[in-house]
């Protein structure tokens, strides 16, 4: 499912979701099978933009919908419970992340952006995207890749909406920067 369309389907089902969870807090398994379906790709690619690593980010999807399963009563009474979920995700990855440095040490790993056309524009926005501050990163992760609009970033991310306007501009002026000085031209949509 594309992008598009899995915004649309949040959007156009945003009282379903209440249902399926309602669903899922009675026993069923068909109602979290539609839950998963609906968010899975979303929960994976937030963890992959925010850990790297994809083994990593599997894990985090399985804890985070294991998670889910088990508190659906719970997550049934709240406003918006993609925003819950997506919220879960991001404290999943850094706590996985701060594990993982403790006992492994960091790890060079690479984010697969699907977005970007050619394997070379595609591998210098790796590194522009990489060199941003984790903070920075999530940002445009959110919003350009996932959609989210600012407000709804600064709810996941339990943030001021201010705060993350800012890390938002910040990130575009550095990747910005990052692509002039490899002298690519680059259009960006600044939704500020």
């Amino acid at each position: 499912m594309d992008m598009d369309k899995n915004m649309d389907l949040d959007k156009n089902k945003n009282i379903d979701m209440h249902v399926i969870i309602s669903d899922m807090a009675g026993g069923s398994m068909e109602a979290f099978g539609e839950l998963y379906d609906s968010l899975s790709n979303r929960v994976f690619n937030y963890a992959m933009a925010i850990t790297r690593n994809r083994d990593m980010a599997e894990d985090i999807t399985h804890d985070v919908f294991l998670q889910v399963h088990k508190h659906a009563a719970r997550l049934g009474k709240m406003a918006n419970p993609v925003a819950y979920i997506m919220a879960s995700t991001r404290n999943h990855s850094y706590n996985m992340q701060k594990r993982e440095r403790w006992v492994t040490g960091l790890q060079d790993n690479v984010i697969d952006i699907s977005a970007i056309s050619s394997a070379f524009n595609r591998l210098l926005f790796e590194d522009a995207f990489d060199a941003l501050p984790a903070n920075q990163r999530e940002a445009v992760y959110l919003h350009l890749i996932c959609g989210y609009k600012h407000k709804e970033i600064a709810a996941i991310q339990n943030t001021p909406l201010v705060t993350v306007k800012w890390r938002y501009g910040q990130a575009l002026t550095k990747l910005k920067e990052y692509f002039a000085q490899n002298d690519m031209e680059v259009k960006c949509d600044e939704h500020i």
